[in-house]
């Protein structure tokens, strides 16, 4: 069975990968999972250079297996490649597994060829590397590492705060002021100081406003407190002039009426009225609207 761990395997694994290169250059991929998208967006670059990377890497593992079956080489060389190779995918999908809501199938099919070469090859050699990969998925766990899940999910408020700042604690004391309802998001969460950090600010608190897909960002506790009392005198604004307005229509219409039908008898109402002078009183309206 020397040949299936040194030859087929590493052979497959290469077609593996290559696959997956021509298809992600004709649009396509062997992973069109959520997961796969999203660990797409985790890294640094377009997948499509990872993927080239592995597949070359794949290529050179086929390469000392070739030359190991043929004892053209010392064995040790497969074995370094080998547990490198699985030592990069292990920090890969470490990061995959604390950072993302889902894992990247293909990259688990790729770590599952790894570990299976790996037994078919290096079985002694193996037990000794479980603490090294056990050792890293430990320390990426260690790490305060974003989330890609949204905390921003229902329509409303958001403050990033802290509890000791006073500038959120006089944001907190105008909401409480105010009745305005809010949802606290710490800013000790690593995903809410990138955020802050994308948008170009550095200083909380920051209000994110959620509208249907509209989304609002407000920074500072001047700018915060600022918006809704626009808001406010806006409000009052116009319920002022709406009364104005009502009383102004209120008194137009009893001219109106007045000079079309003369004095109503003050037992007498729209509402109350016999059917012929019910209709009578409808008329005035429909007449003063065309």
């Amino acid at each position: 069975m020397k040949w299936f761990g040194y030859l087929l395997l590493p052979l497959l694994f290469w077609v593996y990968n290559a696959a997956e290169v021509y298809l992600k250059l004709n649009h396509s991929s062997l992973c069109e999972s959520t997961g796969c998208k999203l660990a797409d967006g985790l890294l640094r670059f377009d997948s499509i250079y990872l993927n080239w990377v592995g597949t070359l890497g794949a290529f050179f593992l086929f390469v000392l297996g070739w030359l190991t079956y043929r004892e053209k080489i010392d064995k040790k060389l497969f074995f370094i490649a080998l547990t490198v190779a699985i030592l990069f995918e292990t920090i890969m999908l470490s990061y995959q597994f604390y950072a993302s809501p889902q894992m990247c199938k293909f990259c688990m099919g790729v770590y599952g060829f790894l570990i299976v070469i790996a037994l078919f090859t290096m079985r002694k050699y193996f037990i000794a590397l479980v603490p090294a990969i056990l050792a890293l998925i430990t320390a990426m766990s260690f790490l305060r590492i974003p989330d890609i899940a949204p905390a921003v999910t229902a329509d409303g408020r958001y403050l990033i705060q802290s509890p000791t700042c006073p500038h959120c604690k006089k944001v907190k004391h105008y909401f409480k002021e105010h009745d305005i309802t809010f949802q606290k998001i710490s800013i000790d969460s690593a995903k809410a100081q990138q955020f802050i950090t994308f948008l170009g600010y550095h200083t909380i608190p920051m209000l994110i406003i959620k509208k249907g897909q509209y989304i609002e960002a407000l920074n500072g506790d001047e700018a915060i407190i600022n918006y809704f009392e626009h808001q406010l005198n806006s409000k009052n604004e116009e319920s002022s002039k709406e009364t104005e307005s009502a009383v102004s229509a209120a008194s137009q219409e009893a001219i109106d009426v007045d000079s079309l039908y003369g004095k109503i008898g003050g037992d007498e109402g729209c509402g109350f009225l016999p059917t012929e002078k019910e209709e009578s009183c409808d008329t005035p309206e429909e007449n003063g609207s065309k």
